[in-house]
């Protein structure tokens, strides 16, 4: 079930932690969707920061209980183009997590929270080229879903193919957005494989990335072009593995791009 919160009453400062050093920034949260597969915040920071697609920030909270604050990396979903002071992330909840369940349940609107960044080399621009091939999986997904959508926002025409790994449909990330791009872009092709849902028909592949579908999907996708760059995001063995089957498939190591997801 979807719910939303829209902008209202005063800044809230209950998620802050001492920063004399001042190597903080805050940025108020304007935007709270919780959704089935993660919940969406978006942020107001107080300048438009000078970022590229695929790069993370670091999100700190002051909490009760030892050790007083815990911080952790997520990567931006939302396009860095146009500019703007607001940016958006994606929080699945990690079972046993310090940062995620607080931010997947509790914060809202009117929060402020402590960021840093944007750090990370998991970027594409229009200067690199293509075709490009994706291949995310849980929340490593967010960050090529920024690499799209920039693409998209930028009204460039480079192939791109996104071949998604979920569990199953709703705990896909951001599908509906996703599936309403890959509708109104002829040079964007999305591929979903789900490994826990057997019988249902809106994903291509029905089991865990192996090679034949990496070949499958970037040497012989319809309409596609061989990708000349690779970004892979996801747990840390999915992306060793895929690393891996790329290179078996004669994928040269130094075009893949890859970045560890929880």
């Amino acid at each position: 079930m979807t719910t939303r919160t829209v902008v209202a009453g005063v800044a809230n400062d209950r998620w802050l932690a001492a920063d004399r050093a001042r190597m903080w920034e805050e940025a108020e949260v304007v935007g709270v969707e919780r959704r089935a597969a993660a919940a969406l915040l978006r942020l107001r920071l107080v300048e438009v920061p000078d970022l590229l697609p695929g790069q993370y920030y670091l999100v700190r909270l002051a909490v009760d209980a030892p050790p007083g604050v815990v911080e952790q990396a997520y990567s931006l979903c939302s396009s860095p183009h146009p500019p703007s002071t607001e940016v958006e992330i994606a929080v699945r909840e990690v079972p046993g997590g310090r940062v995620s369940p607080l931010l997947a349940h509790q914060v809202e609107v009117g929060d402020l929270l402590q960021v840093r960044g944007p750090f990370g080399f998991l970027t594409w621009t229009e200067h690199d080229g293509g075709p490009v091939g994706l291949v995310g999986a849980g929340t490593g997904v967010a960050p090529l879903i920024s690499i799209v959508r920039y693409a998209a926002a930028r009204r460039l025409a480079i192939p791109m193919t996104l071949l998604c790994s979920s569990r199953d449909r709703t705990t896909a990330l951001l599908i509906d957005e996703l599936e309403a791009l890959a509708r109104g872009l002829p040079w964007f092709k999305l591929v979903h494989t789900y490994t826990r849902s057997p019988h249902d028909p809106s994903a291509r592949y029905r089991r865990r990335i192996d090679a034949d579908m990496l070949a499958e999907v970037f040497e012989t996708h319809e309409h596609a072009l061989r990708p000349t760059l690779y970004y892979v995001a996801g747990p840390g063995d999915m992306v060793i593995t895929t690393r891996s089957m790329l290179g078996s498939l004669g994928v040269a190591d130094d075009v893949i791009c890859s970045e560890d997801h929880a």
